[in-house]
């Protein structure tokens, strides 16, 4: 990989496994033995199981890479999603998700900016016995959707969002699944940004019904939450079963009675959304990250 440039990565999830163990340093690591994720809902067998998951770049005094990875990689084998959608992935992280769920997993994930490993992807992992990868891209949330590592809109970070077309290869059916993470300062930058999704998302619905995950960095209450809404249902709001609360809870110091999500699975609006749920496992009292997963199961209309 070259640091000064763009790297995309494909969907082979065995290229970085290989090139991780040279590139990243070792951190002290956890023993947490055997990790059982309890209170998982049945789904249902025309579902579709969407995750969202904000997994936190940096080692933190709260937990490194390498040991909150591990419930990280726990949580997604027992939910077993369909396919899923991370935020804030480095290089770092890619390998690690790649070497532990790459026998279930592929994935499509372009970095946002040229800093090249350290930079940070909007992954989309998909089942790969389940589904064929049809078409996959990423634009960024920029006056220039097509240039690569654009910014625009006084934004702090470069900001992207990355699809993938996925094909259920025994009943055919197609979903889109793009995922997003907007920026974290200014909310008339995150209204702009969202104006530039919409716009894909829109043109995708064309081709294929489209769920959209990601850390939106807003609250329900806001304008970004409402552009959003009058093309997609949040998933939180529209399931016969949901919970609510905070998704972003810096290791357990807000209150999750008190503060709204800002990291969402909207779905179309003619899906049907059976279960939406904010998953709050820690392991030995370490959280797998600072934002908790969300999981939604979505039938598609």
């Amino acid at each position: 990989m070259k640091k000064n440039k763009d790297m995309k990565i494909a969907a082979s999830v065995l290229s970085l496994a290989a090139i991780g163990t040279l590139l990243y340093r070792k951190v002290a690591s956890t023993n947490f033995g055997d990790i059982v994720i309890d209170s998982i809902p049945q789904k249902a067998t025309d579902a579709l199981r969407i995750i969202s998951f904000n997994l936190r770049y940096n080692n933190d005094k709260a937990g490194s890479v390498k040991s909150r990875s591990k419930i990280v990689s726990a949580i997604i084998r027992q939910y077993s999603p369909d396919s899923f959608g991370v935020q804030e992935a480095t290089g770092k992280w890619m390998d690690i998700l790649g070497e532990s769920l790459g026998d279930k997993y592929a994935f499509v994930a372009t970095a946002r900016d040229d800093t090249g490993y350290e930079s940070e992807r909007n992954a989309v992992f998909y089942l790969k016995d389940k589904y064929n990868l049809l078409d996959s891209g990423t634009i960024w949330l920029s006056e220039t959707p097509q240039k690569e590592n654009s910014k625009s809109f006084a934004s702090n970070c470069t900001r992207i969002a990355t699809w993938a077309v996925l094909e259920n290869r025994e009943s055919l059916q197609r979903y889109t699944h793009l995922n997003t993470h907007l920026d974290h300062i200014y909310e008339s930058t995150r209204v702009k940004q969202a104006e530039v999704l919409i716009g894909k998302l829109t043109q995708l619905q064309a081709e294929n019904k489209v769920i959209c995950t990601g850390d939106f960095n807003t609250y329900p209450t806001s304008e970004v939450y409402e552009k959003m809404t009058k093309f997609t249902n949040d998933t939180r709001a529209s399931a016969i079963s949901s919970d609510t609360g905070v998704t972003f809870h810096n290791y357990g110091k807000f209150d999750y009675d008190n503060i709204g999500p800002i990291d969402y699975i909207f779905a179309p609006k003619s899906a049907t959304v059976h279960t939406h749920k904010i998953i709050r496992n820690t392991v030995k009292g370490m959280y797998p990250s600072d934002h908790y997963p969300i999981v939604a199961d979505i039938v598609m209309e």
